[in-house]
């Protein structure tokens, strides 16, 4: 499946009017198999990946939750492309470097990659909020892909969106790490659920305001998250990111495919 085939007309529509389409069966089921592999050895490696990269789940750091495993304590994976030449290798795929250069032009970066892990029964939320909130990329150039790992719905904790709040701007912010959010909340009744099978992509703008409800089932739900940017987009200074500089140029003026850190 080409990135042509992908991004239809009716998905280029749908993704200016409401700032999000899904497309089913973005990769394969061997893609993703794989994707778990690798997510499974990086986090035996732990500690020696760096602790900045790991975010453990809440409850687990204040001692509520004894998980069963490492891997079932992890909330989020932070830039593996820079230790995974897996992850780097996705970054360039083609399909999703393909959608991008047609949503934000030719010139692009993946700005920022992330693994999602939000495990069984005590998988918190993340509550609503907008991408390019902490980015603060100006032009608001900038877009993720959010693929499902695992089948996800409403029990454990697929993501939800809000169409067409993207074209209204970027909404007051305020709380720390996972609490930060948008100030004033949107309701359940303007809320679309994401229910997606495994290997499922949603690709939604980065001011589209988004949620995820905490994982209350017995079922994991991983998810690979990667934004993508014109390189021409500048962060501006009261961005709450700790880092703006791009992970990988995949595409235009100085793309390589270069090899991951460490």
């Amino acid at each position: 499946m080409t990135a042509e085939t992908l991004l239809s007309q009716d998905r280029k529509a749908a993704f200016s009017r409401d700032g999000y389409f899904i497309a089913e069966a973005f990769l394969t089921p061997d893609e993703v198999e794989s994707i778990r592999r690798e997510i499974t050895a990086i986090v035996d490696r732990y500690p020696d990946v760096p602790e900045e990269l790991v975010q453990i789940e809440p409850a687990v750091r204040r001692g509520a939750v004894t998980p069963e495993s490492r891997e079932l304590g992890v909330r989020k994976l932070f830039r593996m492309t820079r230790h995974s030449e897996l992850f780097h290798a996705l970054a360039l795929h083609p399909r999703m470097v393909g959608i991008a250069v047609e949503l934000i032009g030719p010139d692009v970066a993946l700005f920022q990659s992330m693994l999602l892990m939000k495990p069984p029964r005590f998988g918190g939320q993340k509550v609503w909020h907008q991408d390019n909130a902490y980015f603060r990329l100006e032009p608001n150039d900038v877009f993720g892909f959010w693929i499902a790992l695992d089948d996800a719905d409403v029990a454990n904790g697929c993501m939800h969106v809000i169409p067409g709040s993207h074209r209204a701007g970027i909404g007051e912010h305020g709380g720390v790490a996972d609490d930060y959010g948008l100030s004033s909340a949107p309701t359940a009744d303007d809320a679309v659920a994401c229910v997606m099978k495994s290997g499922d992509a949603l690709v939604f703008h980065g001011e589209t305001y988004h949620y995820t409800p905490p994982n209350t089932s017995d079922r994991r739900r991983r998810a690979l998250q990667y934004h993508y940017a014109s390189t021409h987009c500048r962060s501006t200074k009261d961005s709450p990111f700790k880092s703006t500089e791009p992970e990988v140029i995949v595409a235009g003026a100085g793309a390589v495919a270069r090899p991951p850190e460490g």
